[in-house]
């Protein structure tokens, strides 16, 4: 099945700004591979602030850094995913979507859609 995986990842260091981001989607992504999953695209959104402070962990963050992932694996894989994001400290916020690729619209529309946001912001 594909789903589209949207999250934020904490910005821990200043000077590395999409570290942990790049930490977070290379183990979301190995986790995928190794269970016979396949990663089809990876979108980086930038570092952008949060519309709050948010806390997770009992850390407050003010910036986030965004990212897309589009991957096709199982359900059992899925909630593995979403076990294993709701108990990283580095994920701020994420949301897993299953996308319905039977359909006639383009499977990654929505990332095109973000991506197309955020050249005319």
């Amino acid at each position: 099945m594909l789903y589209e995986l949207a999250a934020i990842a904490r910005v821990a260091d200043p000077l590395l700004v999409h570290k942990e981001a790049k930490e977070l989607a290379l183990t979301i992504g190995k986790l995928v591979i190794r269970n016979k999953g396949v990663v089809r695209e990876v979108v980086a959104l930038g570092d952008r602030p949060l519309p709050k402070i948010m806390r997770k962990a009992n850390e407050p963050h003010f910036n986030g850094s965004h990212f897309v992932m589009l991957f096709d694996c199982s359900s059992s894989v899925q909630r593995e995913i979403l076990r294993s994001l709701k108990n990283d400290p580095r994920v701020i916020r994420s949301y897993l979507l299953k996308v319905d690729d039977h359909k006639s619209y383009s499977v990654g529309s929505s990332i095109k859609r973000a991506i197309d946001a955020l050249k005319t912001n």
